[in-house]
């Protein structure tokens, strides 16, 4: 299946050309004989500033992560660094777009997607002659 052929070098930082900046989140991919799974590392970030999509066959990640302290503070030291994130993966014909579930907590995103019927892995059984 291509979703292992992430370009990764290409995604891990990147600055756009009009000064925007973002960040490929840390992912694990898991596979059973019925799904991938993949897990995205995305802290900081409201399940409200996340956006999944899937557009021929490319499923992209797109999350904002915001820094907003609130009207009534006054900043005195500024480190942290808050970025967006992104992150894509060809699916190929492996997956079923129409099933693909995702859930979200505590800073961590996790995404199924459900194999065709033609990628699933299916038993043989062999007769005696």
């Amino acid at each position: 299946m291509d979703i292992m052929k992430k370009n990764r070098s290409q995604e891990e930082n990147v600055q756009t050309s009009r000064g925007n900046s973002y960040r490929s989140p840390a992912t694990d991919i898991f596979e059973t004989d019925e799904y991938y799974e993949l897990h995205f590392d995305v802290p900081g970030v409201e399940k409200e500033d996340i956006v999944l999509s899937v557009e021929n066959q490319v499923l992209v990640l797109r999350a904002e992560c915001k820094k907003n302290p609130g009207d009534d503070y006054r900043c005195l030291q500024d480190e942290m660094v808050y970025s967006s994130f992104r992150r894509s993966f060809d699916l190929g014909d492996a997956v079923n777009p129409e099933g693909i579930k995702a859930e979200y907590s505590n800073g961590a995103l996790t995404v199924r997607l459900p194999k065709k019927e033609s990628q699933k892995t299916r038993k043989i059984e062999i007769s005696v002659a």
